[in-house]
Formats: C-alpha cells, structure tokens, sequence
C-alpha cells in the first residue's frame, strides 16, 4: 500500500491565508494534478503534526473538507485516501498536457486570424499627434450646450432612459435622425427603418453578420477603409479588392454582381474623390442585376468646403438595395460611440433582432442628449462652424504643404473630408517615409496600408485637429526628416 510523503506541502506562516486553508489549497492542487493518485493513503493526522508543524486540529479541519468535497474518502479503521475521480477531473498527465495543447492551439489560431485584422493604422499611442487623420477639433466641441442637453435629457424622462430601451434604439432619436438625413443628405426613410449602433464598426460587423454566407463575394473599393475591411473578413466570404478611380469605386466588365459591395461614395476613403452621378447610377442598375446589396458608408459627408455636398447613394435608389451608414464620431466625438444603419423595409426586423441578442441597445442617455441636441439646432450650429474652421485648416495646411513638400508630396484639391492624401515623387517608399515621421512625432499612415493591391506610394494626413500654428510646425520636421532620408539615400 501507498503512503503519500506529503513532502510537497509548504506551509508560509507570513500570508493572509490561514493555515488550514493553504493545507486544502495544496492538496486538493496535488490531487487535481495528478500528483496524488487514486488510492493512495494520506499520513496520519498525527505523523503530520511533527511532519508540518500544524495543531492536528488544523489538519482534521482540512481534511473534512477535502472528504466533504469528495478529494479525499475515509475508511474505517484504515486511513484517509485520494478518492477515485473522473478522468476528465485528474486524469493522466499526458491526456492533460494534450487537452492544453489542444486548447492552445485553437486559441492561436484564432488570435493568429485576428492579428491579421486592423480597423485602422497602427499609432504609437492614444495622444493625437500630428498629422493623424479623421479626428475632429474636440478642444472646440461645444462641451457646455451639450452638457446642458444631457441635463435637459435627463430631467424630461430620468425613469424612462433607466429602463432598458427600444434594441433599435431611442425613438426620439431615430425621429431626429430621420429628419436630418432627408433634409441635409436626401435619404428616403423613415425613422423606423433606422437601427442605433455602437457606432459604425458595429453596424458593419451587422450587415456582415446579417447577409454574408461561405463563399459570398464582397467587393471592397481598394484602397479603402480598414474597419470594413475587418468586419467583412470575420465572414466567410470572398473579399474581392476593386480599384478606385476619378469618378469612385469602378465596375469590373465581365463580372457577375456580387453579394455586397461596400464603397463610400460621397467622398471616397482614403483617397477623397466623390462618386459622380453617372458612376452612382451605374452602380445601382449593376447591383439591381444581380439582387445584391451596396453597403454605402457616408463617414463625413458634412464637410465640403467648395459646394453642396451630394445626395446620398441611398436616395437615388428605387430598388431597396442600398444599406445606409453613418456615424456621430466625425462630426461630434468619437469615444461617443454612436452610429445608426437606416435598412431596406425588409431588413429591418432582421437587423432589430440580430442586434437583440448580440449587444442590445446603445445606452439610452447618450441618445437622448443626442436626439435634444439635434432637435435644438445646436448639430447643424455645430456642423457649420466646423466647416468654417475645418476650411481655414485645410488652406493653413496646403499653404504650409506648398512651402515645405512642394516637389516632394502632391496633394489633390481638397474640396470635402478631415484629411488628404498625398502622393510621393522621387520613387519614396511610403512605409519608410511614414516610418520615419512617427519617429519624430508624426503620424502619417502609408496609402499601402490601406491597400489590399501594390499601388503608388502615399501618405494619408489629417488637417482637422491641428492650429495653424501645429501645423507649420509639424510641417518644418516633416521637411527636415524628408530631407535627411533623401540625403542618404544620395550618398
């Protein structure tokens, strides 16, 4: 018969933990371990004393436990023992080790897949520095009116934003947004067919979830947006790369329409050019051939800086076959979180219960605050003024751009949007040249990185967030770190 040392044991008298408790802890681990097998014979309660420098007292408490819990069994006249349990619970050392591998295995698996998905370029940190694109001026949100609206908010219905709210989202809210759209974007929709999400990543990881089956073909305008492209790789659909000229996402002869084709058209990301209404036109009579759907992503479609913006996509569509997405993030802050899908009819109870028991609803004081603060006129005060600022910081910025990269970065008109791309000369890799301004405080993501094909080198740069003051300066280390590189590279 097998007598257990219980030389394992170590008892620290300086811990928190009682004494009788660590004796448990250890040999209930032992035995979970395998380490202690079935039917081997615990020492006796008196051995153990001189053995373990415990009050048997001590001992006999942790073992009925163990025997309570079913670790340890006691037989009359004999002893105590290690009970016989379930290979699953101890089993062999080997069979555990497998079940590990196993487990770590689909783990990195997984963890591999994902490593591969981005939703945006990679930053050195969470401070905004120069040039990151698409952040808005939040030093001049207007913090008090919106704090007042929340007060507002909360004083009309404090009960009712307590309760848990509508899945598709807070009523008052999608009214607001309804009349927005039709007014300023000429959407044709109802406040019915508008779901609220946690912000646009949310509503595409939806629509992905929602329409995309194995094997589906999902077009995705290259380059393009980085967070659609994630949502859409999560599928197990087929992403399918397509280019982007003058006039948009272009239209591949000989191909069949897809199941999903994903394009922001009003102004194009990341290169900035705005679909025309010939390319809009064409693109629904193609998608209507094959009953697919065009996911259209208008991301900041109120800043445009020499005319109108242009109707949505959505509008234009006689067929249902347009999913319209928008956000707040651009336009009033991104850690708000706040987006919204307006669906086809027949999405739309789709959409309300895939929402339902994914995330449930976005917290309902949020948009309440946001529903007053379109109700009141202080969204589109705040849209304007945005504008007007936005329009001065994209002139200090081209003016500084000219003086220190003229001959170096081309930039395009910039007739819309928070950023710019700019094209490189003398054959730069835009990835060394990107690498080099984070290294000296700027951030100014490489084109290739939104690119799923080669294509000509690039840097995306963010004009929205930055004084004119910010700007200059960023831009006299800019030229000097480009200046130094192309230094080197001639010797």
């Amino acid at each position: 018969m097998t007598v257990a040392s219980l030389n394992m044991v170590r008892i620290n008298r300086r811990l928190r933990e009682s004494l009788q408790l660590q004796l448990y802890r250890q040999i209930r681990q032992a035995i979970v371990s395998g380490r202690l097998s079935t039917g081997v014979r615990l020492p006796s309660t008196r051995d153990l004393v001189s053995l373990l420098g415990l009050s048997r007292n001590t001992i006999i408490y942790a073992f009925d436990r163990l025997v309570s819990e079913g670790y340890l069994e006691g037989r009359r006249g004999s002893g105590i023992y290690v009970s016989a349990l379930p290979l699953s619970s101890v089993g062999a050392t080997g069979s555990r080790l497998t079940s590990q591998a196993v487990r770590k295995n689909v783990v990195s698996s997984r963890l591999a897949k994902l490593s591969q998905v981005n939703v945006s370029p990679e930053y050195p940190g969470a401070k905004v520095r120069p040039f990151r694109p698409c952040q808005p001026a939040i030093d001049l949100f207007p913090l008090r009116n919106w704090n007042r609206a929340r007060s507002s908010a909360l004083r009309i219905n404090a009960k009712e934003l307590m309760w848990e709210g509508d899945v598709a989202g807070l009523p008052r809210l999608r009214r607001a947004l309804a009349n927005y759209l039709q007014d300023s974007r000429g959407v044709r929709c109802e406040a019915e067919q508008i779901v609220i999400t946690a912000g646009t990543q949310e509503a595409l990881s939806l629509i992905a979830a929602l329409l995309i089956e194995p094997n589906d073909e999902v077009w995705l305008e290259d380059p393009g947006y980085l967070g659609a492209r994630a949502a859409f790789s999560r599928t197990e659909g087929k992403l399918v790369p397509v280019a982007v000229d003058g006039e948009g996402i272009t239209i591949p002869s000989k191909r069949r329409p897809p199941k999903l084709i994903y394009t922001t058209p009003s102004r194009q990301f990341p290169r900035g050019v705005t679909m025309s209404l010939s390319r809009r036109l064409a693109l629904l009579e193609f998608i209507r051939t094959g009953n697919g759907w065009i996911v259209e992503d208008d991301y900041d479609s109120e800043f445009r800086y020499l005319d109108r913006p242009m109707p949505s996509l959505q509008g234009l569509d006689q067929g249902e076959s347009v999913i319209y997405v928008g956000s707040f993030s651009k336009v009033l802050f991104a850690s708000l979180r706040l987006g919204y899908i307006v669906a086809p009819t027949n999405l739309v109870d789709l959409f309300r219960k895939l929402k339902e028991v994914g995330s449930g609803p976005v917290p309902a004081i949020d948009q309440a605050t946001a529903a007053l603060f379109i109700e009141q006129g202080l969204f589109a005060t705040h849209i304007r003024r945005m504008r007007r600022l936005y329009r001065e910081r994209r002139d200090a910025f081209l003016h500084e751009a000219n003086k220190y990269f003229l001959g170096l970065i081309d930039f395009p008109t910039i007739d819309a949007g928070m950023d710019v791309m700019g094209y490189l000369s003398h054959n730069v890799s835009d990835v060394e040249l990107s690498r080099r301004f984070r290294s000296v405080g700027i951030d100014a993501p490489p084109l290739s990185s939104y690119s799923l094909r080669t294509c000509e080198p690039g840097l995306l740069f963010g004009f929205t967030s930055f004084t004119p003051a910010q700007t200059r300066m960023a831009m006299q280390v800019a030229a000097k770190s480009i200046g130094s590189m192309l230094r080197s590279r001639s010797l």
